[in-house]
């Protein structure tokens, strides 16, 4: 048996093992593995209002929404207005039975924080996901358009 060989094919399946590992690790940090579905699409939604990101938010929602440059810039003061919080969220997602380019993404468990300033006064506010009643936690209708889920809601 040759060793010489044997050695040489162990390190060129080592080598392939870590450039894919980087690989995934990169499309990851992309945002690639966890945004192919409508659960991607809801955890998009939360991150940008959670870092405050107006344009990330803009991306996350349904695209195609005209809007002049007054109803914009009132929807990103309303946007900056609310700080969110988001605590180990689990979702649960009912995909519509006539068309599956739709679906509904509800929060199952988890914590959602709310911070704003009312009359000069900060308001906080924190929803416990569990204790909810299913009718009342919060759910997010997504739609898929050109094989990207995004949340289907008015931006202004």
């Amino acid at each position: 048996m040759n060793r010489k060989g044997s050695g040489s094919s162990e390190k060129r399946i080592a080598v392939c093992t870590v450039a894919l590992l980087l690989i995934s690790a990169l499309l990851m940090v992309a945002g690639c593995g966890e945004s192919g579905g409508p659960e991607g699409a809801v955890q998009k939604y939360l991150k940008a209002m959670q870092n405050m990101n107006w344009e990330d938010f803009k991306a996350s929602i349904k695209p195609g929404q005209e809007l002049t440059a007054e109803e914009e810039e009132l929807a990103r003061q309303e946007f900056e207005q609310v700080k969110v919080s988001c605590e180990g969220l689990k979702f649960k997602t009912e995909y519509d039975k006539g068309d599956n380019k739709k679906a509904v993404v509800a929060l199952t468990d988890g914590k959602i924080t709310y911070t704003a300033e009312i009359l000069g006064e900060k308001k906080t506010e924190t929803l416990e996901i569990k204790k909810m009643a299913d009718e009342e936690r919060p759910a997010f209708n997504v739609v898929k358009v050109k094989d990207v889920w995004y949340v289907d809601k008015p931006l202004g």
